[in-house]
């Protein structure tokens, strides 16, 4: 077993993890499974989130990016309103958007154990990385590029859809690029991202935060999340392999908005999940549609950097 070494000797910071991940690698599954620490409070993609609703201020001019709340309430209402136009049904708090907020209620979480599962890719600059809350532990999620693409691809087009968000004429599945809207979220580069913050957080925070590989995981799921337990100061005991199908312990999650946990687009079938079940297989290049082989071309490098120094399990 490996042990993660404390972020700063004097300090205690056991029983507090951060699981960075990309989209659509197994971490909606790992969230349901934490839930079941008992007194441990969970915590969804809030910088996610957070960067989701500063890019749609982008899109509407608002380019500064504003990290705190006071003196730029309008800005995050805007922001609030925007971001629920993509996940119907949703109510967001312009303020627990920002930054600051996040990391304040982080550090100041009085509960015996917290579990944080947000994306790497929204804390990818330097200005951002300063609200990376102190005390915690890192641990870094990866996932084959050509199963996050190809389960993105599909997730995304239902989520545009029912939003009525697409608008570049698809008509159905089979004529919808996922490129573009890659692109112009920065969906494109989240492999590059995630491998940044992981060199970050070695250079700069602890030198060897674990990196477990979702197939892995599946795979074996007893010794490699006894180790994520163990690295991080969570109790572990078998109990945690298996879990409730339903997505009502979404409610129980910190969120900086209502009812996010009913939507099946953003959280797939896995809010459903009862636990972990065997990998897909990876799909031959040559069977997955253009879009998706030239997104997963370009993030293979990152990827197999970090899979060489993943948890074996």
């Amino acid at each position: 077993m490996s042990h993660i070494p404390q972020e700063n000797p004097g300090r205690k910071s056991e029983g507090r993890a951060i699981l960075w991940m990309i989209l659509r690698s197994i971490s909606t599954a790992f969230t349901k499974c934490m839930s079941g620490i008992p007194g441990c409070e969970v915590w969804m993609e809030p910088f996610g989130l957070s960067q989701f609703a500063l890019t749609q201020l982008k899109k509407l001019g608002i380019t500064d990016g504003p990290m705190s709340y006071v003196g730029h309430e309008e800005e995050f209402k805007v922001a609030a309103e925007e971001v629920e136009g993509y996940l119907p049904g949703t109510t967001f708090f312009p303020d627990r958007l920002p930054f600051a907020t996040i990391k304040k209620e982080l550090e100041e979480s009085t509960s015996k154990y917290v579990f944080v599962k947000d994306e790497s890719y929204a804390i990818s600059t330097d200005q951002r990385r300063q609200f990376i809350p102190k005390g915690y532990q890192h641990a870094f999620l990866i996932r084959h590029p050509l199963l996050v693409y190809k389960s993105m691809r599909k997730g995304w087009f239902v989520q545009l859809l029912e939003a009525d968000k697409l608008k570049f004429n698809e008509t159905d599945e089979s004529s919808f690029d996922l490129r573009p809207y890659a692109k112009e979220d920065g969906v494109d580069i989240v492999f590059q991202k995630h491998h940044e913050l992981w060199t970050y957080i070695r250079d700069h925070i602890n030198p060897s935060p674990l990196v477990i590989d979702s197939s892995a995981l599946l795979t074996n799921p007893a010794p490699v999340l006894q180790e994520f337990c163990e690295a991080v100061g969570f109790p572990y005991s078998e109990s945690l392999l298996q879990w409730s199908g339903s997505p009502e312990v979404g409610k129980s999650w910190k969120w900086p908005c209502e009812n996010a946990y009913k939507n099946e687009a953003f959280l797939g079938v896995a809010i459903y999940s009862t636990h972990f079940t065997p990998p897909a297989a990876v799909p031959p290049w040559e069977e997955v549609t253009d879009d998706v082989r030239e997104l997963a071309e370009k993030a293979m490098p990152y990827y197999e950097d970090m899979f060489q120094h993943r948890l074996i399990g």
